[in-house]
């Protein structure tokens, strides 16, 4: 396969986030700022969800294993491909034969995203961010 495929319509805008699936929130967090040394950027105790980054580039999630993160602790970290319309790049992957993990997830006001499993089984999100600051 070639990088300039013909027929190929979606278009992933970026890759900024790889996430985890924790059983334990805190101690995760912990883990990652003390010992790793990454900077907690934010969390919301609500989803279950920190995002946490080193002084620059791509942040790393952390995701407390619930309903909403639709993957276990047994699964390595999730790459994020970000999608102008997450609508329009579903139907395309799916037209193509991509396969769909659960159903999509909303965080309101934050992302619309929904995982999918490759051809070797590994986890993806593709993700649309609902508003700019993201």
């Amino acid at each position: 396969m070639s990088g300039n495929q013909q027929g190929v319509f979606m278009s992933v805008k970026s890759i900024d986030m790889i996430w985890i699936s924790v059983k334990d929130f805190d101690a995760a967090i912990k883990f990652y700022t003390e010992v790793v040394g990454l900077k907690l950027m934010e969390k919301n105790e609500e989803w279950g969800w920190a995002e946490l980054q080193g002084e620059n580039g791509a942040r790393f999630g952390i995701g407390k294993t619930c309903e909403h993160t639709q993957s276990g602790t047994e699964t390595n970290a999730i790459v994020c491909f970000n999608v102008e319309d997450l609508d329009q790049s579903m139907a395309e992957m799916k037209g193509k034969g991509a396969v769909c993990v659960g159903d999509v997830c909303e965080v309101p006001g934050h992302v619309k995203m929904q995982l999918f499993r490759d051809l070797d089984g590994h986890l993806f999100h593709v993700v649309q961010k609902l508003h700019a600051c993201c």
